[in-house]
């Protein structure tokens, strides 16, 4: 299939002929279309009055059907149309259902049993797989779901299945949905949090709804603004790394990733916080649409959908990422270090900061650097980072000049010295990621004076509570080229990390540090014409500068420095901090 969220998009599959699979509208946009690989017309058949749109790749599917007039009858309703799903989908045994939504009226309303409407759907849909599947069904793949309310009349369920399904995930702060307990109704619902699979070489990740839930219970009741938080911090914790080792994926997604999203909202009176608030935690090009709907529990405020899309993978899967653009290249982020020391030792440190000398970065050379950027590169938003960021005695001065640039600005640090920071810092700040390190973790007391800075500016805030750090360096060169390979194309950094250092520019900071590791380890830095560093990067002054740039960005040529570094594939250690004198 393909996949894309532009109008130019579609209609330039449109006009070679590919034929048309599913599109969604939200207020008149687009919000996602699918198209068949070939202009050959796709198997349209309705059968059982379920539609079914077939490619060679996948199978998008819908049934209607509508609703007995006693909520008593409903679990017998959902389980016969589910089970009309499976009889039918098992025509197509070289697919796998990955996906469903739910459409369900009156979804969170109480029926005379005391039960809810979903809560007798989720007994019918529990009772189809039961049925369908028997013992098979503690060993299976659960694909992932959403279900919210819906004003039409009728039961809506649609699918997707396709050949190459990568993995069915759950987020390791929640309990699996398919092992609630009793109170949230006599049978769980039955999905997974979210699903992976490669479409034609491009992975995405379809999240199932992701609310305002840790383990199996709800969060903040009557709070849309922490609800929306928690929402957003499961969906992170959903796609990433951590998460996705357990399954033996070596990559992550991130929120940079997310290419569309839908926000299911309960009350109108939260419609311009929402639409104000959310597009804070993600790229411009997030195609973002806000739909008010009933959700699965009557506490429940907001929920979220998501599709993230590999970093460094295009729409289509073949198309460069970065592009010269009246002048300027577009990017996920660019980082500086203001300063390179930490008052944390943790081993594993990406910058090798445990063992830098104590540096600050000048306010000239912010403000040169603000300038190369906004000469060079469009990013989506500017880190100011380390080091550890906040023992810079100008940072509010700092964030002051890369905010007056023009830059949307989020600052990276452990927190532990964030309680010093004046209301200059947060008025001019946009977002604020806090490592919360096990071995050395804030003040739960300091946190919540963080929290409370943060909602009073609108300040997107992401606590990252860091138990293990990924092996990263190696002691010995790595010499199988094709495990460098997998850990470059395995790597986000280099699309996440670019930085200038030393008057050169890097996709990746652990090229820029990789000179000063190896002279640590006492291992020769000499590579190609001059050193890793050296090699790894580009000069500022280099004439053709932009060009080489956009070619350097878009290589799928692994570094120097990949030889002595794991990406983000090494495996995971314990947070701890090293016992070193203090430089």
């Amino acid at each position: 299939m393909i996949f894309t969220t532009t109008e130019k998009g579609c209609q330039q599959l449109l006009s070679e002929g590919k034929p048309l699979l599913k599109a969604a509208y939200a207020n008149g946009r687009l919000v996602d279309a699918w198209f068949g690989e070939t202009t050959s017309t796709p198997g349209i058949s309705t059968v059982d009055d379920i539609l079914l749109t077939m490619t060679d790749n996948g199978l998008f599917g819908r049934l209607e059907l509508a609703l007995p007039e006693s909520p008593t009858e409903l679990p017998a309703i959902v389980t016969k149309a589910y089970l009309r799903l499976f009889d039918r989908l098992a025509e197509y045994s070289s697919l796998t259902v990955i996906r469903y939504w739910n459409f369900v009226p009156d979804i969170t309303r109480l029926t005379g049993s005391g039960e809810t409407i979903y809560e007798l759907f989720n007994a019918g849909r529990y009772q189809a797989f039961q049925d369908y599947y028997a013992s098979r069904l503690e060993t299976m793949a659960i694909p992932a779901a959403s279900a919210v309310g819906t004003s039409e009349p009728l039961l809506r369920i649609e699918f997707l299945a396709v050949a190459k399904p990568l993995a069915m995930i759950e987020n390791k702060d929640q309990v699996p949905a398919y092992r609630y307990s009793e109170r949230y109704g006599k049978r769980p619902p039955f999905f997974s949090r979210g699903v992976i699979f490669d479409n034609l070489g491009q992975r995405l990740l379809l999240s199932s709804g992701t609310a305002s839930i840790t383990g199996e219970d709800s969060r903040h009741p009557g709070d849309v603004y922490e609800q929306l938080g928690q929402s957003i911090h499961n969906l992170r914790i959903l796609g990433s790394q951590f998460n996705l080792k357990r399954y033996d994926i070596h990559y992550g997604f991130a929120l940079e990733d997310v290419r569309i999203l839908r926000v299911y909202y309960r009350q109108e009176t939260d419609l311009a916080f929402l639409q104000r608030f959310v597009p804070k935690f993600f790229p411009p090009s997030t195609i973002i649409s806000f739909q008010q709907a009933d959700i699965c529990r009557e506490e429940l405020l907001v929920e979220l959908e998501a599709i993230f899309v590999k970093k460094g993978e295009t729409e289509q899967g073949v198309l460069p990422k970065y592009h010269l653009r009246q002048g300027q290249i577009r990017t996920e982020s660019f980082e500086v270090h203001v300063t390179e020391h930490c008052n944390l030792k943790c081993r594993d440190c990406c910058n090798i900061s445990p063992f830098n000398a104590k540096k600050f970065i000048t306010l000239e050379e912010i403000k040169d650097i603000c300038r190369f950027v906004n000469d060079h590169f469009q990013p989506d938003v500017f880190k100011i980072a380390g080091g550890e960021p906040t023992l810079h005695p100008q940072l509010d001065e700092i964030v002051k000049i890369v905010k007056g640039s023009g830059q949307v600005v989020r600052v990276i640090s452990n927190g532990l010295l964030l309680h010093r920071m004046n209301d200059v810092f947060w008025q001019h700040i946009d977002q604020l990621t806090i490592s919360n390190y096990i071995s050395a973790p804030v003040k739960p007391h300091l946190l919540d004076a963080i929290r409370q800075k943060a909602r009073q500016y609108e300040v997107v805030l992401n606590i990252k509570f860091v138990e293990q750090f990924n092996e990263i360096f190696v002691d010995d060169a790595i010499e199988d080229e094709t495990r460098i390979r997998q850990i470059y194309d395995d790597c986000w950094m280099r699309h996440r990390c670019l930085i200038i250092r030393n008057g050169r520019f890097y996709k990746c900071t652990r090229a820029a540090y990789m000179d000063d590791f190896l002279a640590l380890k006492g291992k020769p830095i000499a590579a190609g014409e001059s050193t890793y560093s050296r090699e790894d990067g580009i000069a500022l002054d280099d004439t053709d500068f932009k060009n080489k740039a956009v070619q350097y960005l878009n290589d799928k040529q692994p570094l120097n420095s990949c030889e002595y570094c794991l990406g983000v594939s090494g495996g995971l250690r314990e947070n701890i901090q090293l016992k070193l004198r203090v430089r």
